[in-house]
């Protein structure tokens, strides 16, 4: 119950109504300096060397470089509305490190800094749609063979992958539930895929499965565990975004990379440190109608939210608080899977889930969940949510919902991503405003290494009631040269680039003696 009880801590603060403003800083315009022009570009795939050609025809820019060392074949995203042409250069130059300076209306693009395994990274951005209607597909599940290296597709299907040289000829996989799993070569260069993935059926004749009771499922779920998990530690790099809506625009988000400390999956009581390595925000200047929230320990949580390996809803004193049901088979990951509800037998005082559990066929191993809050726990919520709340206003929490996903790697499973959804209704009775708040987080796994040496120090670690966005106070501006992150949806991408988004990095923590 530990583990799901912290679940519940996402929001320990609501502020009083308050007007709080951005820490944005917005770009100075600097008198005769071009590089400081206001102007707009529309290229969603575009070469580097055809959007210079284009703002030299566009704008009377002329560009200075050196062809060998400038990735002028490179394929990127260049839409921007009323941006400096500083900052679009920078954006699309970011992963490389250029210095870029003017004279007159000649622009100059040299080498500055240039770190040397970026050469060793190819980018793949890419768009997954459904053969059927030609919808995107979100959420889908992106790696490389054999290797613990991922990345997902956001809502509208589409992704960034940063792949390391060495894996060129490798296999890049795909898989979604319901769809066709695909692979193909990974390319030389830098690209822009499109890729359809066909809708999947069962096959029965094709695939024989034999009928077991859930329960029986479930014990061997757990009598397989040392197999299909890591018995040594894991350190892993993982992704991390928080973001609030009201009324369905946003009014804050915070992005973060982390490391999370997790032990072997045979010791199901150990908690996972996370570390903070640097993150970004963006906070609306705007008046909150009825509260802001704040929310507590994101990525300490969220680190912590392992079904396979903590069992809660499966086996111990909260496992028998459940009864559960075989509901079926769904293809998962291209594997066949036994789909699992589970719901409370009894509901007394507590916190209370239902939900399903995916496990495969042949291993036994449990590769997806999701679940939410159950009717009566949500009525009795507001207890567990909302730690302090806001004179005269009235807060009840309508939607809980996880679901946490695991793909293939080395015969085993390795956590993939995990994924928060939370809406809140407020009521300011004095002022007779009401308001609803969407509250999303994911954590998505990027890469994992072994983990022997490599534990987090009590100091280094992010704690359960830090709250992500006080925690981002200094600044970078190249945060996601060289790390994996799930690509922004268009709605949020305009967030960031409506202003002169300034990029955070945290400190690192003074590490104490042991």
């Amino acid at each position: 119950m530990k583990v799901w009880a912290q679940l519940l801590l996402l929001i320990t603060f609501i502020a009083l109504n308050t007007r709080c403003f951005s820490q944005d800083k917005v770009l100075v315009q600097s008198q005769g300096n071009i590089l400081y022009e206001i102007i707009d570009v529309d290229y969603p795939a575009i070469k580097i060397e055809a959007l210079l050609d284009s703002l030299h025809y566009l704008y009377d820019y002329y560009f200075s470089y050196d062809p060998s060392q400038l990735p002028t074949d490179s394929i990127v995203n260049a839409v921007y509305h009323q941006q400096s042409l500083y900052f679009i250069l920078k954006d699309v130059l970011s992963p490389y490190e250029f210095l870029i300076s003017s004279l007159g209306r000649q622009v100059i693009i040299t080498q500055h800094k240039y770190k040397a395994e970026l050469r060793n990274y190819i980018t793949i951005n890419g768009t997954i749609v459904s053969t059927d209607n030609s919808e995107p597909l979100p959420l889908v599940n992106i790696s490389v063979k054999g290797e613990p290296l991922g990345t997902t597709s956001n809502t509208e299907g589409e992704f960034t992958f940063l792949i390391p040289r060495e894996h060129i000829h490798g296999k890049l996989n795909l898989s979604s539930i319901g769809y066709q799993s695909d692979s193909l070569l990974i390319p030389k260069t830098d690209t822009t895929l499109r890729i359809a993935l066909r809708p999947q059926t069962i096959r029965l004749k094709e695939i024989k499965v034999v009928f077991m009771p859930a329960d029986e499922i479930l014990k061997q779920l757990i009598k397989n565990r040392e197999r299909n998990y890591f018995a040594e530690s894991m350190l892993m790099t993982a992704f991390f975004r928080e973001s609030i809506k009201q009324d369905g625009k946003y009014i804050e988000v915070s992005e973060a990379v982390i490391e999370i400390f997790k032990s072997s999956y045979l010791n199901t009581n150990d908690t996972e440190d996370a570390r903070f390595i640097k993150g970004r925000k963006k906070v609306e200047d705007k008046e909150v109608s009825v509260a802001r929230l704040k929310l507590a320990g994101g990525p300490a949580l969220f680190s912590t939210i392992d079904v396979a390996k903590h069992l809660n809803f499966i086996s111990g004193e909260d496992g028998q608080k459940y009864s559960y049901t075989y509901l079926g088979k769904e293809i998962v990951h291209n594997r066949v899977a036994y789909k699992l509800g589970f719901k409370p037998i009894t509901e007394l005082d507590g916190i209370y889930y239902e939900g399903d559990l995916y496990v495969d066929v042949e291993s036994f191993a449990l590769i997806r969940a999701e679940f939410g809050m159950t009717k009566k726990t949500l009525r009795n919520s507001n207890k567990y949510f909302i730690l302090k709340n806001a004179k005269k206003v009235k807060s009840t929490p309508t939607f809980a919902y996880y679901s946490v996903d695991y793909r293939p790697y080395n015969d085993k499973w390795l956590l993939n991503s995990i994924r928060g959804e939370l809406i809140i209704k407020m009521q300011d009775k004095r002022n007779k405003i009401k308001s609803e708040y969407h509250i999303s987080s994911d954590m998505l796994i990027t890469d994992a290494q072994p983990g022997q040496g490599q534990q987090i120090r009590y100091s280094e670690a992010f704690k359960t009631n830090y709250v992500l966005a006080d925690k981002i106070v200094a600044y970078e501006p190249l945060f996601w040269k060289d790390y994996n992150v799930i690509r922004p949806e268009d709605e949020l991408e305009k967030v960031f680039k409506n202003a002169a988004v300034e990029i955070n990095l945290v400190p690192q923590t003074k590490k104490t003696k042991h």
